[in-house]
């Protein structure tokens, strides 16, 4: 394999290094510029000391990623309110489609934060992208013992990770409208309905916008929330969407998308929103 930038990379190549450092970082752009900054390793080491190209690039864009986790840690911790990563919806990139087509979901990447830089590489390597425990440990520089210990903490940390079952875009469909209108009327009995009885709220105003700081637990809760919202800023202009490759809400005003919202639908109910009001989390779609 032979390149120097990256656009001269293989398409399916690249897609696959941005999708990981995606998993890692929970922000495109950022995926983006990791793999840059492999590319430009690359081009400065020995080639005739890579025998495979692709396994030294996972290698290098893990540890940058490794490492640009570590310096976000106390940025993160001073965060206004709860860190969500940035949405990917309408897919117009073959970046974007591609993450849309793994299982980096917003509710899992939400997760991800409690763990540390390198349980997260393991677990992302693994859980998400079925890498071997040796080629983890050779990525990550631990042993297979090591690797494997990090991934049991990592799985106790985040407690239930199993994905949703699929749910057809019919089903999917019908609860975003339910859930829409029944916002729109102002109608809490019909939300009620639509929202599972421990359903969860997380949103992300990145204190750029009013937001909710805490988590929401509980369809009342919930419900309020968006009642209230309605009650100050009257009906907002919400579409259904895809996001991260599943069920989702855009809200525009003035035909701009102000918020992107991953929807977790099971058993006909909504069980979670993990809403993206953020601005600088939504320009990596437009």
């Amino acid at each position: 394999m032979d390149f120097c930038t990256l656009k001269e990379l293989n398409p399916t190549e690249r897609r696959r290094l941005i999708s990981i450092a995606y998993g890692y970082l929970g922000s495109l752009i950022d995926a983006e510029d990791a793999v840059q900054d492999a590319l430009l390793r690359f081009e400065q080491a020995d080639r005739a000391e890579i025998r495979n190209p692709e396994a030294w690039l996972t290698t290098v864009v893990t540890r940058i990623c490794i490492d640009k986790l570590r310096s976000a840690e106390h940025r993160r911790e001073v965060y206004p309110g709860e860190w969500l990563p940035e949405p990917v919806f309408n897919g117009p990139t073959p970046e974007q489609e591609a993450i849309t087509r793994s299982r980096l979901s917003m509710g899992l990447l939400y997760l991800l934060e409690k763990l540390d830089p390198e349980q997260r590489a393991v677990f992302v390597l693994r859980e998400v992208f079925e890498y071997p425990y040796q080629e983890i440990a050779e990525i990550v520089r631990k042993s297979e013992a090591a690797c494997r210990q990090m991934m049991v903490r990592a799985k106790a940390a985040l407690g239930r990770v199993e994905a949703p079952s699929a749910v057809s875009e019919a089903v999917a469909s019908s609860v975003l409208t339910r859930f829409i209108d029944a916002v729109a009327q102002g109608d809490e009995r019909a939300l009620l309905e639509v929202l599972s009885p421990d359903a969860l709220l997380v949103a992300d105003g990145g204190g750029k916008v009013k937001s909710v700081l805490n988590p929401l637990h509980g369809s009342r809760n919930v419900a309020k929330f968006f009642l209230g919202v309605r009650r100050k800023v009257g009906v907002l202009d919400v579409r259904p969407a895809t996001v991260n490759g599943g069920p989702g809400l855009l809200t525009y005003q003035d035909g701009k998308v102000t918020g992107a919202s991953a929807i977790t639908i099971e058993d006909g109910r909504i069980t979670a929103i993990h809403a993206v009001t953020n601005p600088d989390k939504l320009l990596g779609n437009t």
